[in-house]
């Protein structure tokens, strides 16, 4: 926790109640959390607690690094606690059947490098899948 609030000072921003308590919840957990579950557990600690407030909160998490942006198959936003604060290109892929998120690592591209004649300035990679655990339930199968 403190490192993470020692990157939230690093980008300019102020360390608030609110984004404590939003770190804490998602280090109590690894699966993602959409905006509207972030609010309904900060509405348990916070009389007030807006929705623009809440997206306002992930989005300047995820900008410094702390919190990574899912998208999923219907588009929906979540969120979920990047493996190593303020690692921004880190790959990770997440469990569509648990929701389990983990970092891998694909040297394919590297900040700096060009691509297509463009200097590549930052990158995101969000993969989809079936943990092993998920999977051996399903089918009763270990994957290989």
């Amino acid at each position: 926790m403190q490192n993470a609030l020692e990157i939230i000072r690093s980008a300019g921003l102020k360390v608030t109640p609110r984004r404590i308590a939003i770190i804490a919840l998602f280090s109590g957990g690894a699966r993602p959390l959409s905006p509207l579950q972030v609010q309904k557990e900060l509405k348990k600690q916070f009389v007030r607690c807006g929705l623009p407030g809440v997206y306002r909160n992930l989005e300047a998490l995820a900008e410094c690094g702390i919190l990574c942006r899912l998208a999923g198959f219907g588009r929906e936003r979540s969120y979920a606690l990047c493996g190593s604060y303020g690692n921004r290109h880190m790959h990770r892929i997440c469990c569509v059947a648990c929701g389990r998120i983990e970092a891998f690592d694909d040297g394919a591209y590297h900040d700096g490098m060009m691509v297509g004649g463009y200097r590549l300035l930052s990158h995101t990679t969000h993969s989809e899948g079936i943990c092993a655990s998920c999977l051996s339930e399903t089918n009763g199968e270990h994957p290989t």
